[in-house]
């Protein structure tokens, strides 16, 4: 047998052991103002809720606003309901000296960044699996909400924190 043949069934053994059960017990849940959405934060734990000062881009810097943010350590998981998955749009933010701006030079990507799973009753659930700032849009006809989710693990900030 080639050692090739070996490496796999080790391989997909080490794999399997690095997936952990999600805890989705809430450390933070909020209904949204103007969508109505069911945010729920699990899996983590919550540092800060307090807003941070955000701009559109390097270019809208001095035009910056609060925007609402969950400070987390560990690997959340947000859950969303009241939305579909059409709903939601999910972006990277930088952390430039303390004010968080949108990054449109990439996307967060589906099954690298993030795993997103349909559940049962129809509610949306994101594991957040990589160490960045990810900014969650929901927009219904209701309305547009945001939350920035600020990651933080075992004492890493963000790799796009400057």
């Amino acid at each position: 047998m080639r050692p090739t043949c070996f490496c796999l069934p080790l391989g997909l053994l080490l794999l399997a052991g690095c997936a952990q059960a999600v805890d989705t017990t809430p450390v933070w849940q909020q209904t949204l103002l103007a969508t109505g959405a069911e945010m729920e934060l699990s899996n983590c734990t919550l540092l800060s809720e307090e807003p941070v000062p955000y701009a559109m881009g390097r270019e809208h810097g001095n035009d910056w606003q609060d925007r609402p943010a969950l400070e987390v350590e560990g690997v959340p998981v947000v859950t969303l309901r009241g939305v579909e998955a059409e709903d939601v749009e999910l972006r990277f933010a930088e952390n430039i000296a303390g004010l968080y701006l949108y990054y449109d030079k990439m996307m967060p990507q589906v099954d690298l960044d993030y795993i997103v799973t349909e559940l049962p009753d129809g509610s949306l659930q994101y594991r957040l699996d990589t160490v960045y700032n990810f900014e969650f849009v929901l927009t219904t006809q209701e309305g547009t909400d945001t939350m920035l989710v600020i990651c933080h693990r075992e004492g890493l900030a963000a790799k796009n924190d400057y």
